[in-house]
């Protein structure tokens, strides 16, 4: 699976890098124009407004977690977390008027994850692909001082299991997948679905696959393959509705 990978990823990581500068540049113009709409606002109570600055704030955030993890599961840099929250940070330090905002972050680093992304593709039917980010908001004015405490934590994971039965009439083997979808450990749903097979050694996409979709993040794939070993080895490659990218192996045997 790792050369697989290492082809994906190279084919891959220059689009993506430009899609995510221009995803993030368009972001930050979105929320700066929100901020500035909130800050001009001469009626709303003080309170009210300093709540939504930190919501519109908070929701900046996340969304940039979840554009950098789409651009690193499909071959981008991890650093693109780090380069891009501090790009969204230094927009709302110059945008925000209503005091001083400042906004640090810290990147989640251990035997999991790297600067703040974890890309945990496996061969038993197990694959994550997540970013945590931890971070402080503090936004001062004359009258008032606010600090916010908070975690980003942005998780798309699949669980694929399957069998494969014998086509008495000519000896090819249908094989039946199930493929769980989870978005921070909720059903989610996918956007799209490629599957394939192993045959000494190359990885085939299917093109006849047939696909149910539950709509509680359930789905049931099926497909034909002339395969002569007694197991089939499948990789399941998907991309969720938020554009993140994560695939599993699995092992299936006759049942």
């Amino acid at each position: 699976m790792k050369k697989f990978n290492e082809i994906f990823r190279a084919k891959s990581s220059g689009q993506l890098l430009i899609v995510a500068a221009l995803a993030i540049a368009i972001l930050i113009a979105s929320t700066t124009m929100y901020v500035y709409e909130l800050t001009e606002e001469k009626q709303a109570p003080k309170d009210s407004t300093i709540g939504d600055i930190v919501l519109a704030i908070k929701t900046g955030l996340r969304n940039t977690v979840i554009s950098a993890l789409a651009n690193a599961s499909k071959g981008g840099e991890k650093t693109v977390l780090a380069k891009n929250l501090e790009t969204l940070s230094s927009a709302y330090r110059r945008v925000h008027q209503y005091g001083i905002c400042q906004i640090s972050h810290k990147l989640l680093n251990s035997s999991e994850y790297e600067s703040g992304i974890k890309l945990s593709w496996t061969n038993t039917g197990l694959g994550i692909s997540s970013a945590h980010v931890t971070f402080t908001l503090k936004i001062f004015d004359l009258t008032s001082n606010i600090t916010v405490d908070d975690a980003v934590n942005v998780t798309t994971a699949i669980i694929v299991s399957g069998y494969y039965t014998v086509n008495g009439d000519n000896g090819t083997k249908r094989v039946s997948l199930t493929c769980h979808v989870l978005n921070e450990a909720k059903p989610a749903q996918a956007k799209n679905i490629t599957i394939y097979y192993e045959e000494f050694g190359v990885w085939i996409p299917i093109s006849d696959l047939s696909t149910i979709e539950w709509g509680n993040g359930t789905y049931n794939l099926s497909f034909t393959v002339a395969n002569a070993s007694d197991t089939v080895h499948v990789s399941v490659h998907l991309t969720d509705a938020r554009s993140i990218f994560v695939m599993a192996n699995a092992t299936c045997s006759q049942a």
